[in-house]
């Protein structure tokens, strides 16, 4: 199966394990699933960091993507046609950075808080 995970899964799978449920974790760590995340995280990571609004437990987002790129994490690419298509479907979450991480979904499932 494909999931896609939110910025906050995606943190607390490296950072806060606890503050995962078991069923995530279930899923996380299946070996017959594919998990993604988005550069959109990323992202946001950076800015909530360089804000002041994130911590890494002493890291830097620059630690937290070398962690990353050496898990079984997948980088979900984003094309043009992702962008020019996404006012096409439906909101589900008032935070930008979720719903730009759903329109990424047609093949994955969407794993939030």
């Amino acid at each position: 199966m494909n999931y896609i995970v939110d910025t906050h899964i995606l943190l607390w799978s490296f950072i806060e394990t606890k503050n995962l449920s078991k069923k995530i974790k279930s899923v996380l760590l299946d070996e017959n699933n594919e998990i993604y995340y988005s550069p959109i995280s990323l992202w946001e990571i950076s800015l909530k960091y360089g804000l002041k609004k994130l911590s890494l437990k002493g890291g830097t987002p620059d630690d937290f993507f070398e962690e990353l790129k050496n898990s079984y994490y997948h980088c979900k690419i984003i094309d043009d046609m992702d962008l020019i298509t996404s006012y096409k479907l439906p909101t589900y979450h008032k935070d930008p950075f979720d719903e730009t991480v759903e329109f990424l979904i047609f093949d994955k499932i969407f794993i939030s808080i």
